[in-house]
Order: structure tokens, then sequence, then C-alpha cells
């Protein structure tokens, strides 16, 4: 046991030293060009601006959607926000890329590298450009959704990050089963525009599905829990059914998501082939 907690603990270190060097690497690519850093920033602003005001008009008509008011809402918004930059830190942009990678032949190069081909391939590509304005727009409107909560808590913040993780990893998964299909397809453009929608559709209250529609956004497409979950630990509107489904849907879509790839895997024939 000891042995392979001290292995676990090694394998750690050397991913965390690999992933800086690729994360140093690409933010110099990245400042090369200084001005479309500035403009990618600017209009992930603009366009969660746009996705603000629409909740705006929308709460100036109603109390509360699905039983969330619009500070709650913000909250909400903002998670969504926050994941999707930390996905683009860690394995986002990668995905984006396999189909190239296949195309190419230059994944064959990764098969043969000291690590994972799925965490090579994630950390070739982290990006801090892609979705920092959105990164950072989602802090600020969770700041400010949760200074305007009297029910909000500050012993729930360690929680809710705890949470933001587990709704990262469903959200990791989610992109390992449907990028699976690359092998098959090469071209991935729909494949990602479907992950494009998952995470779009997590800044909706998960309490508005009924029905069928809940149990696919649940098990199935389980976007409705991405946001809606940190979000309802860190406004008090959490109950302990919530976080274990959503920790249940973590664990099983992972555990799903990686054998779905490692079959991908073997079933890949390489470029030279």
């Amino acid at each position: 046991m000891k042995r392979w907690v001290n292995k676990g603990a090694r394998t750690m270190v050397r991913y965390l030293s690999l992933y800086r060097s690729f994360l140093t690497h690409n933010l110099k690519n990245e400042m090369i060009y200084r001005a479309n850093f500035a403009i990618a920033v600017v209009m992930d602003i603009f366009f969660m601006g746009v996705n603000v005001v629409f909740f705006a008009i929308l709460y100036a008509n109603v109390e509360t959607i699905g039983g969330w008011n619009f500070h709650q809402t913000m909250v909400l918004v903002g998670s969504v926000g926050v994941v999707r930059e930390i996905a683009y830190l860690t394995f986002r942009q990668g995905f984006l890329e396999l189909g190239e990678y296949i195309r190419t032949g230059r994944f064959d190069a990764m098969l043969t590298a000291p690590m994972a081909p799925n965490a090579h391939l994630a950390f070739r590509h982290v990006s801090l450009t892609e979705s920092l304005g959105e990164g950072l727009m989602g802090l600020a409107l969770v700041g400010y959704g949760f200074a305007h909560l009297p029910e909000a808590a500050w012993s729930s913040i360690p929680f809710y990050l705890v949470m933001l993780i587990n709704s990262l990893l469903i959200y990791y998964a989610f992109c390992l089963m449907i990028n699976s299909a690359v092998f098959w397809l090469v071209k991935s453009q729909e494949l990602n525009t479907v992950v494009y929608y998952f995470i779009d559709t997590a800044r909706y209250p998960r309490e508005i599905y009924r029905g069928m529609g809940k149990a696919f956004f649940t098990f199935i497409v389980p976007s409705s829990l991405i946001a809606t979950t940190p979000a309802a630990i860190l406004t008090g509107r959490a109950n302990g059914e919530l976080v274990i489904l959503s920790l249940g849907v973590a664990a099983v879509l992972l555990s799903l998501g990686l054998a779905v790839w490692n079959w991908s895997l073997q079933h890949y024939s390489s470029a030279s082939s």
C-alpha cells in the first residue's frame, strides 16, 4: 500500500512538472501576439456581459426562475465561466486539436511519450488566453452574487471549490467520451460543437427541467450539474441529495469516459499503418 502511494505521489509530481513546462511554453507563445490576447479577453467579457443583460431583462419580468433569484443566478452563470476557464487551463484546448493530430499522424508520437496520451494531449495545449475574460468575469459575477445574498455563508466557500473540481471532472469525462469518436471520424468540428453546447446549457438552473428532460440532463448529458451544484452550495440552496448525486455522476462518468477512451486507443491503427 505504501509503495503504491509513493508511486502515485511521484507520478503526480512528474505530471505537475510537465504541466508547468507546457504552460510556460504556451504562455510565451500567446504573449507574442499581445493584441490578439487583449482582443480575446475583451470579447470574452463582452459575451459574458450579453448573458448578464439577458438575465437582467428576464428578471425584470419575473422574480425567480426555477426558484433561483437574480443574484443566485449570477453565481450560477459565473461558475460556468470559472469552470470553462479552468478547463482551458487543463485539457479543453488539447481535445480541440485531437482531430488534427490524428489526421497528420502527430498523435502517434504521443503514444510513445512517458505519460498517458490523454494527459499529454491535454497539457500540450493548455491555454490562458482562451476563455480568460470569461473566467475573470465569472469570478466577478460569483463575488457579486455572493455579496448580495444574506443567506450565503463564508464557510461554504471551501465546499464550493471542491464541487467546482467535481464539475470539472464531469466536464472532462464528457469531453473524453465525445472526443473518443474522433479516432473514427477524424474531423472533430461537429464533436466540439456538442461539447460547446454541453457547457453552454450549464448556465441554466437544474430546476427548470422536468420529467425526462431532467433525467436526460442529469444522467445522459449531465450539464445540469456543472454549475447548479457548486452554485447551490454557495447560495445556501444545496442539499445532501444533490451533492451525492453530483459526486456519483462524476465518478461513474469518469470511469466510463476512461474506459471508452482506452477502448478507442486499442482500435487506433496509427497514421502509418
